[in-house]
């Protein structure tokens, strides 16, 4: 699925302000209890890609029935912290 990173990192800055505050890109700020640091638009790219990535990943092992991969939801729940996702596009919500 092709990505509009353009469109992508214009949502992500609104939610960065948002959730996290008005913050250079580089520095930290805090999310969900955690530090974020703000991507520029090529680090954004790059975790973008990783994070469709885990999900191709954590998608293919929950259609085939496999056992999911702890590390992989650890994984796919960090770059959402990253990302500044409210809500993630692989995992159900967290209670």
């Amino acid at each position: 699925m092709p990505t509009d990173y353009g469109k992508e990192f214009d949502r992500y800055l609104e939610r960065f302000q948002r959730l996290v505050g008005d913050i250079r890109t580089g520095q930290y700020g805090g999310f969900r209890e955690r530090l974020v640091r703000k991507l520029d638009a090529e680090e954004f790219r790059q975790r973008v890609d990783d994070y469709m990535a885990l999900g191709r990943r954590f998608t293919q092992m929950v259609s085939a029935g496999d056992t999911i991969d702890d590390t992989v939801a650890v994984e796919l729940r960090a770059v959402e912290v990253e990302l500044v996702m409210e809500r993630s596009l692989f995992l159900p919500e967290r209670r």
